[in-house]
């Protein structure tokens, strides 16, 4: 059985080398801390229980309210020589840790002076046991990950009983409404961290309890707000969220999604792929529309894997997916895309006659020595119906190249242009969802495998979960 942090500490205080005693207690502590946020970044300096120089510094990437953060470690934040700690190095609100025993504790210091409110005066022993509540909801997550950034005051023995009872309770008080304990939570939240996370933290609550059937009004909080987290909102708490540990809870990500939309995707400017934005993405494809799709090819590094995962990622405030060595972007409007020519392979008919099979086709662009036509079908029935399809195949020969197809969503009165000059997929109506045409790009553009297309559908339906390829009637034309 693991030692707990105190017993690692009391063994490592025991060593006869002062440089072993220091680096064992540094990594106790070290692993305490990225136990509580384990997308921390900590940085060891060469110093320890030093008087004005940090242990350790955190630092977070983006999305953080509080980019780095000072940890001092003590062996007792309860003696008077941390009021002189809180005064010289209260400016930049840094956490003081005690690595004593807390039963060992003077408890002189109840509370944190008010000026130095946005210090955080802790124990290893306290963090280890809120790191070690086992629920992984979303509330839990955000409160355990945002304590390091955003916790303050003085979080020792009885005064840290409010934030591990909120870490431990909130997520099942929310769904049994229950309101006492979840005004507790929200009391807890208020002591112990920052405004800045407080607010955040109450606000998605709120929309959780919100979505469990109670009404917004009779939330147990401070904050007087709609049922829902406006774009404003959205775009402002976003970035906490996805920062966080990784949250797989469909119905979290899609409750907070009512708003969500393209713009506020780009919003965020650049994002790294995570899970969290892959869960948020196809959690609300209904409520993300895009006009345009731009299939580029991507060239793999040395030591990069070509049957990697599929996954979503915002670079140059655009949306991205990438399946493979494809990279898909999406826009909000066709114009974004249309300087691109000569980016693609235009085909001969023949080479994706089979692949159209399952599409109504409503009109064919093809270029041939001397010449470039169009045929745009005369009926609501489409190509199939008022041309002789075999005719023009051989018509076309294998000189001609197809530049676009323009094809319709099985039972749907929305078109859709694929143009392979151009590698792109148009919306030719209303705005879609971006796995529609992701779907139509790697089908027609790429000519992907069975094998992918499949994978395009169980990552974006999150393995089923989510009922996107019933949607206009793409049950029939991806299989299902």
């Amino acid at each position: 059985m693991a030692q707990n942090v105190s017993s690692q500490i009391r063994e490592a205080l025991h060593q006869p080398s002062p440089d072993a005693v220091i680096r064992d207690v540094k990594h106790a502590v070290a692993r305490e801390l990225q136990a509580l946020d384990p997308k921390t970044q900590i940085k060891s300096t060469e110093y320890f229980n030093h008087t004005f120089v940090p242990d350790f510094v955190l630092s977070w990437a983006s999305g953080s309210e509080r980019p780095t953060r000072d940890v001092y470690l003590r062996l007792n934040v309860d003696t008077p020589l941390i009021q002189r700690d809180l005064q010289g190095l209260r400016d930049e609100s840094p956490a003081f840790i005690s690595i004593s025993e807390e039963n060992r504790a003077t408890g002189t210091l109840d509370t944190t002076p008010t000026q130095y409110e946005d210090c955080l005066l802790s124990s290893a022993e306290t963090l280890e046991s809120i790191s070690n509540a086992s629920s992984r909801s979303p509330v839990t997550q955000m409160l355990k990950s945002s304590l390091l950034q955003g916790g303050k005051g003085y979080l020792i023995g009885k005064s840290a009983n409010g934030v591990q009872r909120a870490v431990v309770d909130t997520d099942r008080a929310l769904t049994a409404l229950d309101a006492s304990q979840v005004s507790a939570s929200v009391r807890a939240m208020n002591d112990h961290f920052t405004r800045g996370f407080s607010s955040r933290m109450e606000r998605v609550m709120q929309v959780l309890w919100v979505g469990q059937g109670g009404r917004a009004e009779e939330f147990p909080g401070t904050i007087n707000s709609g049922s829902s987290l406006s774009p404003s909102e959205l775009a402002a708490i976003l970035p906490f969220l996805l920062s966080l540990e990784d949250i797989s809870d469909i119905e979290f990500w899609r409750k907070l999604g009512e708003n969500i939309d393209l713009n506020l995707l780009e919003g965020l400017g650049h994002w790294p792929a995570s899970s969290n934005l892959d869960v948020l993405v196809n959690a609300n494809l209904d409520r993300i529309k895009v006009k345009g799709m731009a299939l580029d090819t991507v060239q793999l590094g040395l030591f990069d894997d070509p049957d990697s995962q599929l996954f979503w990622e915002i670079k140059e405030s655009q949306l991205h997916l990438r399946c493979h060595e494809a990279d898909l972007r999406f826009v909000d409007d066709r114009r974004k895309t249309a300087h691109r020519s000569n980016v693609g392979y235009t085909p001969q008919w023949s080479d994706i006659e089979h692949r159209l099979d399952r599409y109504g086709i409503e009109g064919i662009e093809f270029t041939s020595p001397g010449s470039k036509t169009r045929i745009k079908s005369s009926t609501t029935d489409g190509l199939r119906a008022s041309t002789d399809m075999g005719a023009l195949s051989k018509a076309l020969g294998h000189l001609a190249r197809v530049i676009s197809v323009e094809v319709r969503l099985p039972q749907s009165r929305e078109n859709v242009d694929i143009d392979f000059d151009r590698s792109a997929v148009d919306a030719g109506g209303a705005a879609l969802g971006p796995h529609l045409l992701a779907y139509f790009g790697l089908d027609l553009l790429r000519r992907a495998s069975v094998g992918t297309l499949e994978e395009l559908q169980a990552f974006v339906a999150t393995e089923h979960n989510l009922p996107w390829w019933s949607d206009k009637g793409m049950g029939r034309a991806t299989g299902n």
